[in-house]
């Protein structure tokens, strides 16, 4: 049978591992987590690198994976190779950042209404039994979508759902609620709304 001989580029050298004796893995006590840190940290930020291509999120993440290594040195087991637990904890890390990135994204469109809403200059200086009593005077269909939206915190899908209309009339409701509003409590018809 032939020997098949595999070419290295010249100045290649296997990669050093250094390896702690398996006698020794198994009896560190959390102090010894300090010298595995250090020596592994640097590894730990090239692989958060390639993951990410941000400095500052590998940063990150490898300050994340260090402090879930240490709570959890416990559940480290012996013959397996600290760098290699550390780095599944960082790349395992990684994915959740990007899931939560995915969730925000999705977030965004309802959560810049609620700011919107939120940061209306008109109702954010007015007393509750003012915005409470224009409210009450908004007609009933429009009451009724502002009542349950913004007190009762329900989604739109649901308030469609309860007032047996299609998605898109509870958004133009709740626009023409917010512009009656606005009508009602500026500062010269706060006086007429008062009961």
């Amino acid at each position: 049978m032939p020997m098949i001989m595999i070419s290295r580029q010249p100045g290649w050298r296997r990669p050093r591992i250094s390896r702690a004796p398996l006698a020794l893995v198994g009896s560190m006590p959390p102090v010894d987590f300090a010298a595995i840190a250090t020596q592994h940290r640097t590894a730990l930020h090239r692989v958060a690198m390639r993951l990410s291509g941000d400095a500052a999120l590998a940063e990150d993440l490898v300050q994340e994976t260090l402090l879930r290594a240490l709570r959890r040195f416990e559940q480290f087991r012996p013959g397996t190779h600290p760098g290699t637990w550390m780095a599944a904890i960082l790349t395992n890390l990684y994915f959740d950042y990007l899931k939560h990135q995915k969730v925000e994204r999705k977030a965004e469109p309802e959560l810049a209404r609620a700011e919107a809403v939120e940061d209306d200059p008109v109702l954010g200086g007015v007393a509750d039994d003012d915005l409470y009593a224009a409210i009450r005077s908004l007609e009933p269909e429009l009451r009724r979508v502002v009542e349950l939206c913004y007190l009762e915190q329900m989604r739109y899908r649901e308030v469609a759902a309860i007032l047996d209309v299609p998605v898109g009339t509870i958004g133009t409701r709740l626009m023409r609620a917010r512009a009656r509003l606005r009508e009602l409590l500026t500062p010269t018809s706060l006086d007429v709304v008062k009961p």
